[in-house]
Protein backbone atom coordinates (compact mmCIF):
# COMPACT_ATOMS: atom_id res chain seq x y z
CA UNK A 1 0.00 0.00 0.00
CA UNK A 2 1.33 3.41 -0.95
CA UNK A 3 1.71 5.90 1.90
CA UNK A 4 -0.85 8.70 1.99
CA UNK A 5 0.82 12.01 1.37
CA UNK A 6 -0.43 15.43 2.25
CA UNK A 7 -1.33 17.55 -0.79
CA UNK A 8 0.93 20.42 -1.68
CA UNK A 9 0.09 23.19 0.72
CA UNK A 10 -1.02 26.54 -0.64
CA UNK A 11 0.79 28.38 2.17
CA UNK A 12 3.27 29.93 -0.23
CA UNK A 13 5.60 32.82 0.36
CA UNK A 14 2.95 35.30 -0.78
CA UNK A 15 0.42 33.75 1.62
CA UNK A 16 2.99 33.83 4.42
CA UNK A 17 3.71 37.48 3.72
CA UNK A 18 -0.02 38.27 3.71
CA UNK A 19 -0.39 36.59 7.10
CA UNK A 20 2.67 38.47 8.36
CA UNK A 21 1.24 41.78 7.21
CA UNK A 22 -2.10 41.04 8.85
CA UNK A 23 -0.41 39.85 12.05
CA UNK A 24 1.70 42.99 12.15
CA UNK A 25 -1.34 45.19 11.58
CA UNK A 26 -3.22 43.33 14.32
CA UNK A 27 -0.40 43.66 16.84
CA UNK A 28 -1.22 46.11 19.62
CA UNK A 29 0.75 49.33 19.51
CA UNK A 30 2.83 49.94 22.58
CA UNK A 31 3.88 53.56 22.90
CA UNK A 32 6.78 54.46 25.14
CA UNK A 33 9.44 51.99 24.00
CA UNK A 34 7.82 48.61 24.52
CA UNK A 35 5.82 49.23 27.66
CA UNK A 36 2.15 48.30 27.34
CA UNK A 37 -0.25 51.23 27.34
CA UNK A 38 -3.26 51.43 29.64
CA UNK A 39 -5.88 48.97 28.50
CA UNK A 40 -3.31 46.88 26.60
CA UNK A 41 -1.72 45.17 29.57
CA UNK A 42 -1.00 41.51 28.92
CA UNK A 43 -3.47 39.20 30.59
CA UNK A 44 -1.82 36.32 32.36
CA UNK A 45 -5.17 34.55 32.51
CA UNK A 46 -5.23 34.55 28.71
CA UNK A 47 -1.65 33.26 28.60
CA UNK A 48 -0.04 36.50 27.45
CA UNK A 49 3.29 37.30 28.95
CA UNK A 50 4.75 40.74 29.60
CA UNK A 51 7.73 41.81 27.48
CA UNK A 52 11.16 41.01 28.88
CA UNK A 53 13.45 43.87 29.88
CA UNK A 54 15.21 43.65 26.52
CA UNK A 55 11.98 44.69 24.81
CA UNK A 56 11.48 41.19 23.39
CA UNK A 57 8.29 39.36 24.39
CA UNK A 58 8.72 36.31 26.57
CA UNK A 59 7.59 33.00 25.06
CA UNK A 60 4.39 31.61 26.59
CA UNK A 61 6.11 28.28 27.26
CA UNK A 62 9.62 27.07 27.92
CA UNK A 63 8.78 23.70 26.34
CA UNK A 64 10.13 22.95 22.87
CA UNK A 65 8.10 21.50 20.03
CA UNK A 66 9.61 18.06 20.79
CA UNK A 67 8.47 18.40 24.42
CA UNK A 68 4.98 19.65 23.55
CA UNK A 69 4.42 16.65 21.26
CA UNK A 70 6.14 13.46 22.38
CA UNK A 71 6.56 10.07 20.70
CA UNK A 72 4.02 8.70 23.20
CA UNK A 73 1.44 11.26 21.98
CA UNK A 74 1.88 10.10 18.39
CA UNK A 75 1.74 6.44 19.41
CA UNK A 76 -1.49 7.00 21.34
CA UNK A 77 -3.12 8.96 18.52
CA UNK A 78 -2.21 6.34 15.90
CA UNK A 79 -2.73 3.27 18.15
CA UNK A 80 0.90 2.24 17.73
CA UNK A 81 2.89 0.03 20.07
CA UNK A 82 5.01 1.80 22.65
CA UNK A 83 8.51 2.46 21.31
CA UNK A 84 7.37 2.62 17.67
CA UNK A 85 7.98 6.37 17.33
CA UNK A 86 11.56 7.55 17.76
CA UNK A 87 12.57 10.91 19.18
CA UNK A 88 11.98 13.85 16.88
CA UNK A 89 14.60 16.03 15.23
CA UNK A 90 14.54 19.47 16.88
CA UNK A 91 15.38 22.70 15.07
CA UNK A 92 15.18 26.32 16.10
CA UNK A 93 13.38 28.24 13.36
CA UNK A 94 13.51 31.91 14.36
CA UNK A 95 11.82 34.16 11.90
CA UNK A 96 10.23 37.51 11.33
CA UNK A 97 7.08 36.56 13.20
CA UNK A 98 8.68 34.90 16.21
CA UNK A 99 12.37 34.76 17.16
CA UNK A 100 11.64 31.86 19.55
CA UNK A 101 9.91 29.66 16.93
CA UNK A 102 11.00 26.03 16.74
CA UNK A 103 10.09 22.81 15.00
CA UNK A 104 10.23 19.08 15.63
CA UNK A 105 10.13 16.49 12.84
CA UNK A 106 9.11 12.93 13.50
CA UNK A 107 9.80 10.59 10.58
CA UNK A 108 9.88 6.82 10.26
CA UNK A 109 9.30 4.35 7.46
CA UNK A 110 7.21 2.11 9.73
CA UNK A 111 4.43 4.60 10.52
CA UNK A 112 4.87 7.94 8.67
CA UNK A 113 5.86 11.49 9.51
CA UNK A 114 4.68 14.51 11.51
CA UNK A 115 5.92 18.09 11.65
CA UNK A 116 5.30 20.07 14.86
CA UNK A 117 5.92 23.82 14.56
CA UNK A 118 5.62 26.11 17.59
CA UNK A 119 5.23 29.89 17.64
CA UNK A 120 5.65 30.50 21.38
CA UNK A 121 5.68 34.30 21.53
CA UNK A 122 3.40 35.71 18.83
CA UNK A 123 1.08 32.80 18.18
CA UNK A 124 -2.08 34.74 18.96
CA UNK A 125 -1.45 37.27 16.18
CA UNK A 126 -0.63 34.49 13.71
CA UNK A 127 -3.80 32.64 14.74
CA UNK A 128 -5.90 35.79 14.40
CA UNK A 129 -4.45 36.37 10.92
CA UNK A 130 -5.32 32.80 9.91
CA UNK A 131 -8.88 33.25 11.13
CA UNK A 132 -9.17 36.60 9.36
CA UNK A 133 -7.83 35.40 6.02
CA UNK A 134 -8.72 31.68 5.93
CA UNK A 135 -11.28 31.20 8.69
CA UNK A 136 -14.07 30.28 6.27
CA UNK A 137 -11.92 27.40 4.95
CA UNK A 138 -11.29 25.90 8.39
CA UNK A 139 -13.19 23.84 10.90
CA UNK A 140 -13.15 25.55 14.31
CA UNK A 141 -12.44 23.13 17.14
CA UNK A 142 -13.07 23.82 20.83
CA UNK A 143 -9.58 23.21 22.24
CA UNK A 144 -7.53 25.66 24.30
CA UNK A 145 -7.97 29.30 23.30
CA UNK A 146 -8.79 28.23 19.75
CA UNK A 147 -8.08 25.52 17.23
CA UNK A 148 -8.49 25.21 13.48
CA UNK A 149 -8.46 22.20 11.17
CA UNK A 150 -7.77 22.83 7.49
CA UNK A 151 -9.04 19.80 5.59
CA UNK A 152 -7.57 20.90 2.24
CA UNK A 153 -4.08 21.22 3.74
CA UNK A 154 -4.37 18.49 6.39
CA UNK A 155 -3.11 20.95 9.02
CA UNK A 156 -4.17 21.71 12.54
CA UNK A 157 -3.46 24.92 14.48
CA UNK A 158 -3.87 24.97 18.26
CA UNK A 159 -3.66 28.14 20.36
CA UNK A 160 -3.09 28.54 24.09
CA UNK A 161 -2.20 32.02 25.31
CA UNK A 162 0.62 33.31 23.12
CA UNK A 163 1.61 29.82 21.95
CA UNK A 164 0.50 28.46 18.57
CA UNK A 165 1.18 24.82 17.75
CA UNK A 166 0.91 23.76 14.10
CA UNK A 167 0.66 20.05 13.36
CA UNK A 168 0.93 18.49 9.93
CA UNK A 169 1.32 14.83 9.09
CA UNK A 170 3.49 14.47 6.00
CA UNK A 171 2.27 10.93 5.44
CA UNK A 172 0.92 7.88 7.22
CA UNK A 173 1.88 4.43 5.97
CA UNK A 174 -1.45 2.80 6.82
CA UNK A 175 -3.55 5.50 5.14
CA UNK A 176 -5.22 6.72 8.36
CA UNK A 177 -7.03 10.03 7.77
CA UNK A 178 -5.04 12.87 9.34
CA UNK A 179 -7.77 14.84 11.13
CA UNK A 180 -8.53 12.78 14.24
CA UNK A 181 -4.91 12.02 15.22
CA UNK A 182 -3.98 15.65 14.59
CA UNK A 183 -6.74 16.86 16.90
CA UNK A 184 -5.81 14.31 19.60
CA UNK A 185 -2.12 15.30 19.46
CA UNK A 186 -3.02 19.01 19.42
CA UNK A 187 -5.14 18.60 22.54
CA UNK A 188 -2.26 16.82 24.31
CA UNK A 189 0.17 19.59 23.33
CA UNK A 190 -2.16 22.37 24.52
CA UNK A 191 -2.65 20.51 27.79
CA UNK A 192 1.09 20.90 28.52
CA UNK A 193 1.14 24.69 28.16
Amino acid sequence: MRPRRSPTTPLTLSTFLAIFMIATACAPASPGGGEPSAGNEPSEAAGSVAPAESGEPTPGTSLTSCELVTPADIEAALSLDSGTVSAGAFEETPGILDPAANECRYQDDTWGGLVVAVTPTDGVNTYDALVSVYGDQAEAIDIGDGALWFQDDDRGYFLQGSVLVRLQFTHLIDGTPFRDPTVQIGEAAIGRI
